[in-house]
């Protein structure tokens, strides 16, 4: 029976890991990129169709890609031994100056001493209906 030293706990050292993240990757950082991103597999999820992103090396490319990340009014952190959740709603600000209101969930693991990122994904709040209607359309007719 599990006890409570094997429940995910509140952790500041995963909140703070993940406002790291964001401040290297608004100022695009790309030379932090191996110390705040794991060795292994990784998954990267936006909230656009064809943002799926595994690939180590085009992830560094786009680290360099300066996108603005403002923490949302309660960035949350957990851990239960050496993996770690972060949850937050962050403001991004895209280069041209597009804003987006996000939700973000974004995993840890920690390595060599340090929370590194194996996962996030990133989404837009937008009520069903709006989504099934913008996919209605997407399909086309018949779709």
């Amino acid at each position: 029976m599990a006890d409570d030293r094997d429940a995910m706990q509140d952790s500041t050292e995963v909140r703070d890991a993940l406002l790291n993240f964001y401040a290297k990757r608004t100022i695009g950082d790309a030379a932090s990129f191996d110390d705040l991103v794991s060795t292994q597999p990784t998954a990267f999820i936006g909230s656009a169709p064809g943002e799926w992103f595994e690939d180590r090396e085009r992830l560094r490319r786009g680290f360099g890609w300066a996108v603005s990340l403002i923490p949302g009014p309660e960035p949350r952190g957990w851990a239960e031994g050496s993996v770690g959740l972060g949850a937050d709603e962050p403001t991004m600000t895209l280069p041209d100056g597009t804003v987006i209101l996000t939700r973000l969930t974004m995993f840890f693991r920690q390595e060599d001493g340090a929370w590194k990122v194996f996962g996030y994904h990133f989404s837009a709040g937008v009520p069903d209906e709006e989504v099934e209607a913008l996919q209605a359309r997407w399909r086309g007719p018949g779709g």
